[in-house]
């Protein structure tokens, strides 16, 4: 894939609506770039032409990074970069207004509607499932809790990679399709463990969360987040499409992988894990994953005591206590400073994003060549969290 300008006006648009006045472009590299609130506390690693951005450029000249990265210090752009074409076959590049696909970001906003209603009192963590959601067998909803399934340990779902497609899935269609013949298939799963004696990581699990979260609200879920969690934080182009819409939009950025020896477009080859699933199939763009990272923590989603338990540590990850499992965020210590957020991986999608608290920084990484975030989102916490 090749490296692209876009236009000035695509960069006015997002840095507008992140509430920042036109920036000057940094450095003459074959990327959309915009850099700004570059004073002299931010690091000169992080800004444009340093070594966070000559590392990314170097990436794409290589073929091994096509998307969209964005940092933010307390919400002014200090780095906009994309890389790479959107689509190949019609030849659009990746831009600061691309919408990705999420992955697993996803989680953060179902887990976010599970937080609000908890806050009503219309859940606790504690109860058994059987409480909010029927149709499960005893052995699920009398044992699982909400508490497990935000923190993957509820032993329910189907592997996380390369799960069984439910029997007649080749035939959804529509969101709502999706989301009911899921939740169906699910509700016949047996338990894989004893509910809270370890950690698996379970898509199937926040799609039962997805589906409290309709049950109690009267809502389709996908209309819950656009209106509770969406639109408050302020994620105008965020939303959920079908396949249909994916292959379509010419805003969607198409994801490649190499399996085949050239860049090939998977959208045909998802199902139900990523299109329609509150699990992985959320699409945004980068300045909509940093409206959500500031709204969370100024804590405009929920209140500060929900905003805490969220985010804080509930169970670890790693041997040596650096990664820890909330509910949603997922807590990371690097250089002994702490970020919270999520990453997202399938096949040709690739994304990360971290917030640093008391920090101001949020580093966002969407891509569409698989795994390509992955080292990019290392790199930016690395020298986010070596700063002064």
């Amino acid at each position: 894939m090749t490296t692209n300008d876009t236009t000035a006006t695509s960069r006015r648009t997002v840095l507008a609506a992140l509430g920042v006045g036109t920036l000057a472009a940094g450095g003459a590299l074959t990327a959309t770039g915009s850099a700004g609130a570059t004073s002299a506390r931010l690091p000169a690693a992080l800004r444009p032409g340093g070594e966070f951005d000559r590392y990314l450029a170097q990436l794409a000249r290589d073929d091994a990074f096509s998307g969209t990265v964005l940092l933010t210090h307390d919400d002014r752009t200090v780095l906009s970069r994309s890389h790479g074409l959107a689509d190949l076959a019609r030849g659009i590049p990746n831009g600061p207004d691309t919408l990705f696909a999420l992955g697993s970001i996803t989680k953060l906003f179902t887990a976010t509607a599970i937080h609000q209603l908890a806050e009503r009192g219309a859940l606790s963590y504690g109860k058994p499932l059987k409480n909010y959601l029927p149709g499960f067998p005893p052995e699920v909803g009398e044992s699982v809790t909400i508490h497990q399934l935000l923190t993957h340990t509820s032993g329910l779902g189907r592997p996380s990679i390369n799960p069984p497609r439910p029997p007649g899935s080749e035939q959804w269609k529509t969101l709502d399709e999706i989301f009911t013949g899921t939740l169906d298939f699910i509700r016949g799963l047996p338990l894989n463990f004893t509910p809270g004696s370890r950690n698996a990581y379970s898509n199937d699990g926040y799609f039962v969360l997805a589906a409290i979260v309709a049950e109690l609200t009267g809502q389709r879920y996908f209309d819950y987040v656009r209106e509770h969690v969406f639109r408050p934080a302020g994620m105008s182009t965020a939303g959920f499409f079908t396949a249909a819409q994916w292959r379509e939009d010419r805003r969607i950025a198409h994801p490649y992988d190499k399996s085949g020896g050239g860049w090939t477009d998977v959208i045909d080859m998802s199902d139900g894990a990523i299109i329609g699933s509150p699990a992985g199939g959320a699409f945004a763009s980068a300045a909509d994953l940093a409206r959500f990272a500031s709204a969370f923590q100024r804590n405009r989603l929920h209140s500060a005591a929900y905003t805490h338990l969220a985010a804080s540590p509930k169970w670890p990850l790693a041997a040596d206590n650096s990664f820890f499992e909330g509910y949603g965020p997922t807590t990371q210590y690097t250089n002994g400073r702490l970020s919270n957020g999520h990453n997202g991986g399938a096949r040709g999608v690739s994304t990360n994003l971290d917030w640093f608290p008391g920090s101001g920084w949020t580093a966002v990484v969407l891509a569409n060549h698989e795994a390509a975030a992955v080292g990019v989102a290392h790199k930016a916490r690395e020298l986010i969290t070596a700063a002064p």
